[in-house]
């Protein structure tokens, strides 16, 4: 009895020691206009004196010497004056060729083009902007920096990069799609989770979570270190705060603009089938395993809701991991109509770019993806020690690299090429996981549907 009673005693501070490490690891920003906002019952309006998160975020992660991140501003700043001083034939190969990268990251529109050409910097449009957009629109707005703005189109951008696993794709997410995508221009972030492994985890303490109304759900901490037992938690241990959406259209009216949200998939796929014209089986209802539609397919209907239901415009980037699973190479016309949901994505994502709406794609494998998928996506980001691929892979246009001249990366992750077309220039970011002190794994499990898939 005793025993038992030691046994119990152990394993509750083991799990007291997980719950302290993340919350030292995962101490939530609440200061910004987004916090604010989902924290309180005032108006969007009313909370414009608030700075927004993506004006803070970089200062809270470093560079590879341990500095804090220098504003994307001054890097720009940067690379024009190396220009400047040794020769637009030796600078950078970002600033040389800026439709490599800079056209990827930096999103404009219309109007805002049109202001910058005429050089017409005090625009309201422009003036208004969050200081650390405004000083990047500022930037190519100057003379010396007429090719890149030439460069720049309006609309979304794609960006799919791809790697053998561990190869940083996920690093760099976090890093350009968390961290500069907000501050270069106050971009709204819809990750889009898969339950296993939450990947979003350096951007936790700005994130909302999206919980699905009325489905019960768990949350799991598995730490690495075999002393330390999993541990049940609640989502706002490591999470800024969370939020409930009854479909994906439901979604888009309480996001905000700037806000980063992890999205949790709706188990019972409310709306999906209405947006995509497509099959949604949830596990309850259906009577063989086959019938089942995967969680990631709610991807697809927030693809249809973004770019055909004008609920929400803003600047919108949605990140979609494991993107080989979700639109395959040859998908099946099966019980969940995968291959109306592959065929129909590049259609919703070339409808979304006109109106404001970027992805973040991630896979292993660019090879193993539909090819229409492939055809409609304008940059790739190759990271080290992966083969590019090939030109001859249909969809896919001209590769300007080779693997001799990715390898010259292979040194280190948070590296890689990003490329399109005939150009391209490499990269790096820092690893957006060094300060922590948690070591292992956050997963979500939702037990009606694991007891529905078990009856099966």
């Amino acid at each position: 009895m005793s025993r038992s009673i030691s046994s119990r005693r152990k394993e509750e501070r083991g799990e007291q020691e997980v719950l302290d490490r993340l919350h030292e690891d995962f101490v939530p920003w609440e200061k910004s206009r987004q916090a604010r906002y989902h924290a309180t019952e005032k108006s969007w309006g009313r909370l414009e004196q608030y700075h927004n998160d993506g004006e803070r975020i970089y200062k809270d992660f470093s560079d590879g010497d341990g500095n804090s991140l220098k504003p994307f501003h001054k890097k720009l700043k940067s690379l024009e004056r190396t220009a400047r001083i040794s020769g637009i034939e030796n600078a950078h190969p970002v600033y040389r060729y800026p439709s490599a990268y800079l056209d990827a990251i930096i999103h404009v529109d219309d109007a805002e083009l049109w202001a910058l050409e005429d050089g017409r910097t005090d625009d309201d449009i422009l003036a208004e902007q969050p200081p650390t957009r405004r000083k990047v629109l500022n930037w190519l707005a100057k003379p010396e920096n007429e090719h890149v703005l030439k460069a720049m189109g309006d609309g979304g951008t794609d960006i799919w990069a791809h790697s053998k696993p561990g190869g940083g794709k996920t690093s760099f997410a976090n890093v350009i799609g968390g961290i500069r995508m907000p501050e270069i221009n106050n971009e709204t972030l819809l990750w889009m989770l898969t339950l296993d492994e939450l990947e979003c985890l350096p951007l936790a303490p700005y994130m909302t979570v999206a919980v699905p109304k009325g489905v019960d759900y768990e949350v799991h901490a598995k730490p690495r270190n075999p002393t330390l037992p999993t541990t049940e938690i609640s989502l706002t241990d490591v999470f800024r705060d969370t939020i409930e959406y009854r479909n994906p259209r439901d979604l888009m009216t309480k996001v905000v603009p700037g806000g980063l949200y992890a999205v949790l998939p709706d188990p019972q796929f409310r709306g999906c089938e209405k947006l995509t014209q497509a099959t949604y089986t949830p596990a309850s209802e259906a009577e063989e395993p086959a019938e089942v539609t995967p969680l990631r397919d709610v991807n697809f209907a927030f693809m249809e809701t973004r770019a055909k239901d004008d609920e929400f415009l803003h600047p919108t980037t949605i990140v979609h991991d494991e993107f080989s699973d979700l639109v395959p190479l040859n998908p099946e016309a099966d019980e969940n109509d995968q291959n109306r949901k592959v065929k129909g994505y590049p259609v919703s994502q070339g409808k979304g770019r006109k109106k404001n709406l970027s992805t973040m794609t991630l896979s292993h494998s660019v090879a193993r993806c539909d090819e229409g998928v492939r055809e409609k996506t304008r940059w790739f980001v190759t990271m080290p020690k992966t083969s590019p691929p090939a030109s001859s892979l249909s969809g896919i246009g001209n590769v300007p690299i080779n693997m001799s001249y990715v390898n010259r990366f292979a040194d280190r992750t948070g590296r890689a090429v990003i490329w399109r077309n005939r150009h391209y220039a490499p990269i790096e970011w820092p690893n957006p996981y060094r300060n922590f002190e948690f070591r292992g794994e956050i997963s979500v499990r939702y037990p009606h549907r694991e007891e529905a898939l078990d009856a099966l």
